[in-house]
């Protein structure tokens, strides 16, 4: 069996090892920005993937759903059983033995040793408390109590404040959802820091020649990209209102598209849209620089306003003209960004009238990517760590 071993350090960074919760999230977010960089000194375990408890789970030992990892220096991927949802009388049975189960793994896998946990979601709530946790931290990317399209989940609303109230710090993106969060915690009133998310300034470089890819190729100029997840939170009113106004404009689309979304680009954009599956990020910043300008058009919801868009950042990081309706979490970026209303089609006209004047205006670009380069993920996880640090030494007494 494979074992993640630790030195012991003086610091509260290298007594303990983490393990951090990022299950089916991508390689680029707040959770696995953390493994990667932690990492490099002390031991991490990241849960990234879930294993359907209905597929003979002897076929899968720890052996196989723990392994190393290239990019975490002293880590390993962890996987972890999915207990089926909605199953009534047994539901409740399975999730306690899925508990155990993942207790147990851990054990297995950082025998006699307290840890440091973040938890990302309000699903792992019945884990609090039971994986010799020496500090519990919630780490909330969204605002997962919502549907995309704004629809309270309201088992998962009551979920997060059980979470809350057993947790130590939560850590969110946003102001909008670090003051849900507060109003959730109460009356214990847990401690919420925000933190926006960032981009990977090694891969997001807008110093690199990046050729253009092959699926652009037949794909007419100018062209306005959507990456990632493409569902009923995209203003698409807007879009289509403003595709028939500036019809020599091409809506790119690459992500994974909810059910019907393909059929909805193909219908109500015709040749102005083009839609193609997921990338993966490290070819992200090739498509950003091969189209004239990028956007964030979303329909604004609960969910979207207590959202970071992290494509937003990345396409900033690159220097590229973006538009975005008004998300609170990107009015910081205010002036390098183009900001457009939801289901007006004529704001969007406005800002792609204005990119087509910016082209090849070196001086916004620069300026588009010094409005981020504060925020890159190294900066990011070096103020998270404090933050966790900072609650280490009040909970030892170590004042180092």
């Amino acid at each position: 069996m494979q074992q993640v071993g630790f030195r012991e350090g003086n610091s509260p960074c290298e007594k303990w090892p983490w393990v951090i919760f990022s299950p089916n999230r991508k390689p680029n977010d707040f959770g696995h920005s953390i493994a990667k960089m932690v990492g490099q000194y002390s031991p991490v375990i990241i849960v990234d993937e879930f294993i359907s408890a209905r597929r003979k789970p002897w076929r899968w030992p720890l052996c196989v759903r723990a392994h190393s990892v290239p990019e975490i220096s002293h880590g390993l991927a962890y996987a972890i059983w999915h207990t089926p949802e909605r199953m009534d009388r047994i539901s409740a049975a399975l999730c306690r033995l899925n508990v155990r189960r993942i207790a147990k793994d851990l054990d297995r896998l950082l025998p006699n040793q307290e840890r440091l946990i973040i938890y990302d979601r309000p699903s792992q709530e019945p884990l609090v408390g039971m994986l010799r946790e020496r500090l519990r931290i919630y780490l909330a990317v969204d605002d997962l109590t919502v549907t995309v399209e704004g629809k309270t989940l309201w088992e998962d609303l009551e979920a997060e404040k059980r979470l809350l109230s057993k947790v130590d710090i939560a850590v969110c993106v946003s102001e909008v959802l670090g003051q849900r969060l507060r109003e959730r915690s109460q009356p214990r009133r847990t401690a919420v820091h925000v933190l926006s998310n960032g981009y990977d300034a090694q891969i997001f470089d807008p110093k690199r020649d990046s050729p253009e890819p092959g699926a652009l190729s037949n794909v007419s100029r100018p062209r306005i990209l959507v990456a990632g997840h493409i569902s009923e939170r995209i203003d698409w009113k807007g879009i289509v209102i403003a595709s028939a106004l500036r019809p020599a404009w091409t809506w790119v689309f690459t992500g994974p598209a909810e059910q019907g979304i393909r059929e909805r680009i193909c219908n109500d954009l015709g040749v102005h849209g083009f839609w193609h599956p997921p990338i993966p990020v490290t070819e992200v910043p090739a498509w950003i620089s091969h189209c004239e300008a990028s956007a964030v058009p979303y329909r604004l919801n609960s969910f979207t306003l207590a959202s970071c868009p992290l494509k937003a950042i990345e396409y900033l990081a690159m220097g590229a003209p973006i538009l975005s309706t008004r998300i609170p979490s990107l009015r910081r970026y205010d002036g390098a960004i183009q900001w457009v209303d939801e289901g007006e089609g004529e704001s969007y006209v406005r800002a792609l009238d204005a990119f087509a004047k910016q082209e090849c205006n070196q001086q916004l670009r620069v300026f588009r990517q010094n409005a981020v380069v504060e925020d890159s993920w190294s900066r990011r996880v070096d103020q998270f760590k404090q933050i966790v640090f900072a609650e280490l030494r009040l909970r030892t007494g170590n004042p180092d």
